[in-house]
């Protein structure tokens, strides 16, 4: 089974902070596969996401660490923002390579925004890449009743992990 766990949100939402944070790194070598403790899985890891170097840069440095991946690592863990766009457009990212190649693309969508600024239209989210057979959707939202940055960021995490866990056993 070939996974692709994409971390989703938009710009300066979390997203990386949250990979950072999960495999204690802050910096992830093409050809190295890395795991998150607890978590009974080997990924190769991107940070960046669309939002921040548009589609074509997006895909190619994901299609390049895919490529420099060790043998024994099959999945992919990034960050990811479910854009629209005409020149980012998050479907077609999607349907297209390398993601194509996946059984099963997991969106992690970070309902809220880090500091409760915003929140992520998910059922627009859904409807849109829904005609994405292989995708799954899983709601990030454990924070919305937290009161302080740390706790937010924690139950977000925790139920981020968790989620992992049922993967990953």
């Amino acid at each position: 089974m070939k996974r692709a766990i994409l971390i989703t949100g938009f710009n300066n939402w979390g997203k990386t902070t949250h990979i950072y944070s999960m495999f204690a790194r802050s910096r992830f070598y093409r050809g190295h596969a890395y795991s998150i403790p607890g978590i009974n899985g080997k990924f190769t890891v991107e940070s960046h996401s669309n939002d921040d170097g548009g589609e074509h840069r997006f895909v190619k440095d994901i299609t390049d660490r895919i490529t420099q991946s060790p043998s024994h690592t099959t999945d992919i863990f990034c960050a990811f923002c479910p854009t629209r766009e005409s020149n980012n457009d998050s479907r077609r990212i999607l349907q297209g390579k390398p993601f194509s190649s996946f059984d099963e693309i997991h969106l992690l969508l970070l309902k809220n925004k880090w500091d409760f600024h915003a929140e992520l239209r998910i059922q627009e989210i859904q409807r849109y890449l829904s005609p994405i057979s292989n995708t799954h959707f899983f709601v990030a939202d454990a924070d919305t009743k937290k009161t302080n940055d740390t706790a937010r960021f924690n139950a977000r995490e925790g139920q981020i992990i968790s989620y992992l866990k049922s993967l990953y056993p």
